[in-house]
């Protein structure tokens, strides 16, 4: 019998994940700065230059239980999203949800209060870049640089629950891996092999509690409550970012759960 660990590692301004995948070239006549760009043979993504901002562009209307779309930090290629049946499928390319600044399409009601958010991510194709993510994000406003906290998962199976204390600052976040338990008598780990099934993030006052499914159990509580002060009204809702600045990628997310209320994550 295999048994499954969650692993949790925190990381302060952490560099971008190793990728197991090279990334595609940008679109021809797109101008990608270096900074931006993920790890492959010849860069590195890095932070962005302190004083480099971009404004964020409407993107849409209305859309299911969502008051609005923005592509949050102007990503050089724009995003967009669909909704059927209750399952949203969103476009988007943007370098990152990291460092002091965003790129990623958003889609986002404005609310005060307590907040439980939830959702099942699909990856239409588990070949493309693993690094992209989709987002369950809580901020104070559309702005690239704003204060934020969320929980997301990774295409690499990766869950994290990440938060910018302030303003233009850096990013910190404690990330949760599913590794085999090693074998009796070593120490050695396999690779993580399964992606979640579900995640979710509950605001009650000040604390932000992380839910994962990893195998398809009742989501549950993952880790400590991280303390985030929040006055609102803010805007919740859900993001994706391909990680990769000019190239959209797709994720869909589905049995989505946006309550203004604690306790509603299921």
């Amino acid at each position: 019998m295999r048994l499954i660990s969650a692993i949790a590692f925190i990381s302060f301004t952490a560099p971008a994940l190793a990728q197991s995948l090279v990334p595609p070239p940008s679109p021809p006549g797109v101008d990608v700065p270096d900074w931006a760009l993920p790890g492959s043979a010849t860069h590195k993504q890095v932070p962005p230059p302190a004083d480099f901002h971009r404004a964020s562009v409407p993107a849409g209307g209305a859309i299911g239980s969502f008051e609005g779309q923005t592509d949050i930090g102007g990503p050089l290629a724009p995003g967009s999203a669909s909704e059927t049946g209750g399952t949203y499928t969103i476009n988007s390319a943007g370098y990152n949800i990291w460092y002091q600044r965003d790129e990623f399409h958003y889609l986002w009601k404005k609310v005060s209060g307590d907040v439980s958010l939830a959702g099942t991510v699909t990856w239409p194709n588990i070949d493309d870049f693993h690094d992209r993510k989709v987002a369950l994000v809580i901020r104070d406003s559309l702005d690239d640089d704003s204060r934020q906290i969320m929980a997301a998962q990774h295409g690499n199976g990766m869950v994290h629950i990440a938060w910018r204390a302030e303003k233009t600052g850096p990013m910190t976040d404690i990330e949760y891996r599913s590794m085999r338990q090693p074998r009796l008598g070593t120490d050695e780990k396999g690779p993580q092999t399964f992606h979640p099934t579900r995640f979710g993030i509950e605001k009650k006052g000040d604390q932000f509690q992380l839910w994962i499914s990893w195998q398809g159990e009742t989501l549950h509580p993952e880790g400590a409550p991280v303390t985030f002060k929040t006055s609102g009204p803010f805007y919740v809702g859900v993001g994706f970012v391909s990680h990769l600045p000019a190239n959209v990628l797709t994720a869909k997310v589905s049995d989505v759960v946006v309550e203004n209320r604690a306790g509603a994550v299921r």
